[in-house]
Formats: structure tokens, sequence, C-alpha cells
């Protein structure tokens, strides 16, 4: 299998397609596509019939949009980690990965996801969150969070994610979001704060954020303050 990605720094649906796939356990490689190049556009119509990445393809078979692709990878390793094993605790999780995948678009907005950079803080409001005091955005703040508290409390005892000990597809969904409240400095109740220590912490974040990391120190650190 192939999985065609954009720049770590700051692509989060193929940071989460990514994490999908190692979740899975399947073997695959990864292609990086960066979008912002002049050559990138007509590689991007060959390999995405949506114009969109992260794109899986899996002997011809190309499957697009990262919900869809971590489905795809759990009907090939049915059992693996994406999703938890208990049927209501697994529609648990595709329920809190479903309000990721088509909610927030007000906070993504105004904080894109940068793993490399950090904003400082100016009068309580990060300097670059354009859109943080703007009543969607707070709301949509606290509903996090809420999401976090609520999911936990239900299914997540005896460990530091939302289903417990097992970092699931779920908690991939959330770890974008929780790098933009990192890379912000937004200030989170002390439950969500840990959460959301806990999924960064997790050894497949750290990797991708390494990778990151990694990609700046390659094609410098102030071209990783933009889009990929």
């Amino acid at each position: 299998m192939r999985l065609i990605i954009g720049g770590k720094w700051s692509s989060t649906w193929t940071m989460r397609g990514w994490l999908a796939c190692r979740l899975s356990g399947l073997p695959f490689e990864a292609e990086t596509l960066f979008l912002s190049r002049p050559e990138s556009k007509a590689r991007l119509a060959e390999v995405s019939p949506t114009g969109l990445i992260p794109v899986l393809v899996d002997d011809g078979f190309v499957v697009t949009d990262t919900l869809a692709i971590a489905e795809y990878l759990w009907e090939r390793a049915p059992g693996c980690d994406i999703w938890p094993g208990e049927l209501r605790a697994r529609t648990a999780a595709r329920m809190s990965a479903a309000e990721m995948h088509a909610h927030f678009a007000e906070l993504r907005a105004a904080m894109p996801m940068n793993l490399v950079k950090r904003w400082p803080i100016a009068n309580g409001i990060p300097s670059n969150a354009k859109l943080l005091g703007r009543p969607g955005v707070e709301a949509q703040v606290a509903r996090v969070q809420q999401s976090w508290r609520d999911t936990r409390a239900a299914w997540g005892a005896g460990g530091p994610y939302l289903f417990g000990t097992r970092f699931c597809f779920a908690d991939a969904m959330w770890a974008p979001m929780a790098s933009r409240f990192r890379t912000y400095s937004v200030a989170l109740a002390p439950d969500a704060q840990a959460y959301a220590d806990a999924v960064l912490a997790h050894p497949l974040v750290a990797e991708w954020i390494a990778g990151a990391e990694a990609q700046a120190r390659e094609i410098g650190w102030e071209a990783c303050s933009a889009w990929p």
C-alpha cells in the first residue's frame, strides 16, 4: 500500500491518515507531496480524484478521505488498533471521530496546525490565532474539551486515552487538535490538558512530530511557518 501525504508540520488529515495506517499494523509506504510547489498540482491530479490528500492506493484501488481510509484499513485488518474491540465502545469511538471530522471549522481556521512553531501570548490571546476572540471559536474550544471529558468518563477508565489504555483512531483524529492547543498556548481545563498531553506523548504521535521537525530542518524553519 502507498499513502500520499502532505507536509508533516501542517497537514492535519494526512497526519491522521498516517496514524491510521500505523494503527492497522499493515505494511505501507508514504509519499510526501508538498502542495505549495509548482509541480505538485499536476501530480495531485494524477493521484487524487478529489484533489485532496491523503490518498491511500492499494493494488490500484484508490481510497480518499481519512475516515474512509481508516475504515478500509479496519476491514482489511479487523481487530487492529484502529477501533476498540467491543461493539458499543467501537461505535462510541466512531462517533467521536465523526464529530472531529465534521465540525470545528472556525477553530481550525483560527488556529491552523503547525507542529514546529509556537506563537506567543499577547493580552491573553495567541498572536497568530486570528479568530480566537470570536464567540464561535471559544464555544468550539469548550466543546472539544467537553467531548473529550464525556468520552473518557464513559469509556476511558484505567488509561490516559479516550478508551482507556488503548490509543485508537478516535485519539488519532483528535491529535492535531491537541497540537493546536499547544502551538497557540490555549488554556485548557486540567482534565483536558492531561488528555492532550497524553495524546501528544504517544509514540506514534511523537514519531510524526519528530518527522515534522526533520522536514523543518531540511527545507527551512521559516518555510514551515505556512501551509505545505
